[in-house]
């Protein structure tokens, strides 16, 4: 057998409005608001880079069902594109880009195949008769409930590959609507090698008895839930029929979260020159692309005063906004929240009557020669000789200085719990 290829997307989306941003940062908003189309533009040159058979978008073109007749055009513009390479589409709806929301003006290229409300199927290289066949299924309307699995298994056609093209809900998955739910036993069930998937915007690929179900995500991450690398997968089937699929990021704009500990700072600049190496370094790993983030600051410490305030954060946004976003690629600070203690005060709990005092007493007695207290060492010999723990755990006993810094690390951890819970209850 011929080997094969395609490019599976997924909830392009295209021409979502950003609002959260616009009135905070327009020119920031309207980069995101290009970055749909632009995530598109780098699906089609992939996919003529790569010189695949075909493209397969499993749904949700479109962010609504209202859009205009021009971003429609558009979109039907980059599949002319591949039909001018020699290379086909097929498209199925989902409930963001139903059937009935479509103009009657657009008109789809020729070798591009457009599911309909019915199960249908098409070859990926027409002609050839051992091309794995393209089966799929498009919502006529926005609100499709049921499981459109079980429709596929008349259509399916023995001794040949079957490929699915579907927008549907895998499992228990919570964190979308329950659009076409199915379970992975219905998707084992048809005869189908691949299921190309789209709804869950979360990369996943699942595997199957005799196959596998892949959600590419959405090309464009649109806000902070939809963080890190987004793009498509080119699926190569080889000679002998197996699917290798890899995964290809394509978005123009990287949402992402830094989380920095206040802890160990002690000045301002310090504090702040740790949020720009982090900002650095994940523009760094995004590979030239734009970033929006958000910054989290956590943990105990003496800054704790400061960055609680909400001047300070406010001061600290627009700086860091001053700095970043003039550079290109851009770095955008979208929110800054924080979660932080202040700092323990050792020399207070040693003054008090109750289990924290006791507590640091404890620590002290053992800090003064670790080594000349044999009922620690035999407990943490039995701790480090437990055969489930030890592999969490250093390969030798620490004596010296390492044993005492194991007891500053315990201290810590114990007086923060505890901390935190007196301060819970007050």
């Amino acid at each position: 057998m011929p080997s094969y290829s395609f490019v599976h997307a997924a909830d392009l989306h295209l021409d979502s409005p950003f609002k959260g941003l616009r009135q905070t940062a327009p020119g920031i908003a309207d980069t995101l608001k290009n970055s749909t189309f632009e995530a598109f533009d780098a699906i089609l040159e992939f996919c003529i880079q790569e010189k695949v058979d075909a493209l397969l978008i499993a749904g949700d073109i479109f962010d609504s069902a209202d859009q205009s007749l021009a971003a429609q055009l558009r979109f039907v513009d980059g599949l002319k594109l591949l039909e001018s390479a020699g290379i086909r589409s097929f498209v199925c709806h989902g409930n963001h880009d139903p059937m009935d929301s479509w103009h009657s003006q657009v008109t789809f290229p020729s070798n591009t195949y457009r599911f309909g409300s019915t199960v249908s199927s098409s070859e990926l290289r027409p002609g050839d008769p051992d091309s794995p066949i393209v089966y799929g299924y498009s919502y006529p309307v926005r609100e499709v409930r049921d499981n459109l699995i079980p429709l596929f298994k008349p259509e399916i056609q023995a001794g040949r590959i079957g490929i699915g093209l579907v927008h549907a809900n895998v499992g228990s998955d919570t964190g979308h609507d329950s659009y076409a739910p199915c379970t992975i036993d219905d998707l084992s069930n048809i005869g189908i090698k691949y299921w190309a998937l789209g709804h869950v915007h979360t990369r996943q690929e699942i595997s199957l008895p005799d196959g596998i179900a892949v959600y590419p995500g959405n090309p464009q991450g649109r806000h902070a839930n939809e963080r890190g690398a987004r793009g498509v997968y080119l699926v190569k089937i080889t000679e002998a029929g197996v699917f290798q699929q890899t995964f290809r990021p394509v978005d123009m704009v990287r949402w992402e979260q830094i989380d920095v500990e206040i802890s160990g700072h002690y000045e301002r600049d310090s504090l702040e020159q740790a949020i720009e190496q982090e900002i650095d370094r994940i523009l760094q790993a995004s590979e030239n692309r734009h970033l929006v983030y958000r910054i989290r600051l956590a943990g105990r410490g003496s800054l704790h005063s400061l960055v609680s305030q909400p001047e300070y954060v406010e001061t600290l946004t627009t700086t860091l906004n001053g700095v970043w976003t003039e550079r290109r690629p851009f770095a955008y600070c979208d929110r800054i929240t924080t979660n932080t203690r202040p700092p323990i005060n050792r020399e207070e709990y040693l003054k008090r009557e109750d289990f924290l005092g006791d507590l640091v007493r404890l620590f002290d007695q053992l800090k003064e020669d670790p080594e000349e207290r044999p009922e620690l060492l035999e407990d943490l010999k039995q701790l480090y000789q437990h055969p489930r723990l030890r592999k969490y755990l250093a390969d030798e006993l620490p004596d010296g200085g390492d044993l005492k810094e194991l007891i500053d690390g315990a201290e810590s951890i114990c007086l923060d719990l505890l901390a935190n819970e007196e301060s819970d209850e007050d």
